[in-house]
C-alpha cells in the first residue's frame, strides 16, 4: 500500500494536485498548479551511481540518506554495456559467473523500499552493438539492438521503473562516439527508443537527452540551442514526454538573467522559448544535472570548468534555484541535484567535480545535504 501511495503521490496523480505543496518548507511550492502534467511532480531530486558501488551497504545506505532528506527521485545511470555484456540477448557476465541483472534488481528493490523513483538514463552500448566505433559513447550501428534492449529492460521493471533518459549531452563529441555531433542521427535513434518503450507501456516516460551548456561550436561540440533547434526541425520533438536540460549556475547566483553569451542557471529559458516555438510548449523540462561547485579556493583556476562558489553558497543557492523554479518556471518539473555521493576511489578530490557532492564517501552530509534536507522537509539535520 504504501508503494502505491508513493507511486500516485509522486509520479503524476493524474496531474490532480502538485505534489509539491504536501510537506516541506512552504516556500518551496508553486504559486499554482501548473497546466502541464508532468511538471506537476515533487521537485527533489538527486544524482546517483549506484552501479558503481560494491557493497551492498552503501547502496541501502544511499538510499536511506535521499529518502531521509525528502529526495523522491534519483537519476540513476544504466549502461547498456554492463547488462548485454557478451553478445545479443546475453545477460550473463561470465567472469562473476552471475547474471548481470542482479546488481540492477537490488538497486530497483532498494529504489521502491525507500519510495524513491528511478530516473533510468541509458546509453553506453555494448561493444557487440558497435563493432566498427570503438568509443565507448558510440550510439549502436543497428538501432533495432537499443529497441530489444529497452523492451526487455522495461519489461522487467514494468510499473517500478517509469522514466528512461536516453543518451546523455549528444551535443559532444565524448559523449557520441568520438564523432561530431549529429542532431538528425539523435531524433532517430530516439523515436526507435521511443516506440520500443511505449510499445512495452504507453505510460512510460520517454525523456530526450540533457545537453552540455556550451557556447562552442566545432567538430567536438555544438552549442545546445542549435543542437536542438536541429533536433527538433528533424522530428525529434514528436519522441518525447519530457526534455532534459542541464542547469549549472556557474558563479552566478540563481536569479541572474539569462544572456546568450552566458553559462548560468536561466539560460535554460532559451531552450523553453525554442520548445515553445516549435509546439512543444505542453511539454515540461526536467534538469537532469543542477547545482553550484564548492571547489576549495585554493584550486588552480584551470580545473574550475564549473567556476566555484563557497559550500555556504552551494547550499543557499541550490534551495533558492529550486524556488525560482517553482515560482517562475511553470514547465519546470524534477531538479536533480549534481551529485549525492560517488564511491570511494572513483573520483580524485584533486578534480572539480568532486566538489559538488551532497555527502562525503564515509557519508558525512555537506552544508548542501542540510539545507537540501531542511527545504524539503521542513526538519533540519541533527
Amino acid at each position: 500500500m504504501m508503494r502505491e501511495i508513493n507511486r500516485r503521490t509522486v509520479l503524476l496523480a493524474a496531474a490532480a494536485s502538485p505534489v509539491v505543496a504536501a510537506c516541506g518548507d512552504p516556500e518551496i511550492r508553486r504559486r499554482q498548479s501548473s497546466p502541464i502534467a508532468l511538471a506537476n511532480v515533487w521537485p527533489w531530486g538527486v544524482n546517483t551511481f549506484l552501479d558503481l558501488e560494491v557493497e551492498s551497504w552503501k547502496r541501502r545506505q544511499t538510499l536511506k540518506m535521499i529518502s531521509d532528506a525528502g529526495i523522491r527521485w534519483m537519476k540513476q545511470h544504466i549502461p547498456w554495456a554492463d547488462l548485454e555484456i557478451p553478445s545479443r540477448g546475453e545477460y550473463f557476465d561470465a567472469s562473476a559467473r552471475r547474471s548481470t541483472w542482479e546488481k540492477y534488481d537490488e538497486i530497483v528493490d532498494l529504489a521502491d523500499e525507500a519510495g524513491v523513483e528511478i530516473i533510468a538514463r541509458i546509453d553506453r552500448a555494448p561493444a557487440w552493438a558497435r563493432p566498427n566505433h570503438p568509443h565507448p559513447t558510440s550510439p549502436p550501428t543497428d538501432e533495432m539492438h537499443l529497441e530489444e534492449f529497452l523492451a526487455m529492460f522495461a519489461s522487467r521493471y514494468g510499473g517500478r521503473v517509469r522514466c528512461y533518459q536516453i543518451w546523455n549531452e549528444p551535443n559532444l563529441a565524448k559523449e557520441w562516439g568520438g564523432l561530431p555531433p549529429d542532431p538528425e542521427a539523435y531524433a532517430r535513434l530516439l523515436a526507435r527508443a521511443f516506440g520500443a518503450l511505449k510499445d512495452v507501456d504507453n505510460k512510460n516516460i520517454v525523456i530526450a537527452a540533457p545537453l552540455a551548456a556550451t557556447l562552442e561550436n566545432s567538430p567536438r561540440a555544438m552549442d545546445e540551442l542549435t543542437f536542438v533547434e536541429r533536433f527538433y526541425d528533424a522530428g525529434g520533438g514528436d519522441y518525447l514526454d519530457v526534455q532534459a536540460a542541464n542547469a549549472f549556475g556557474l558563479e552566478y547566483p540563481p536569479e541572474a538573467a539569462p544572456n546568450k553569451d552566458v553559462l548560468n542557471f536561466r539560460r535554460v529559458e532559451f531552450l523553453r522559448e525554442l520548445m515553445v516555438e516549435f509546439g512543444l510548449g505542453n511539454k515540461p523540462i526536467w534538469f537532469n544535472e543542477y547545482g553550484w561547485n564548492a571547489s576549495p579556493s585554493d584550486m588552480s583556476p584551470e580545473k574550475l570548468i564549473w567556476r566555484r562558489v563557497s559550500e555556504e553558497q552551494q547550499a543557499e543557492w541550490s534551495v533558492e534555484g529550486i524556488r525560482y523554479g517553482l515560482n517562475n518556471w511553470p514547465w519546470a518539473g524534477v531538479f536533480n541535484i549534481w551529485f549525492f555521493r560517488k564511491p570511494e576511489g572513483s573520483l580524485s578530490p584533486d578534480m572539480s567535480e568532486y566538489y559538488f557532492r551532497m555527502v562525503d564517501t564515509d557519508f558525512t552530509p555537506r552544508l548542501i545535504y542540510r539545507a537540501v534536507k531542511r527545504a524539503a522537509t521542513g526538519v533540519s539535520f541533527p
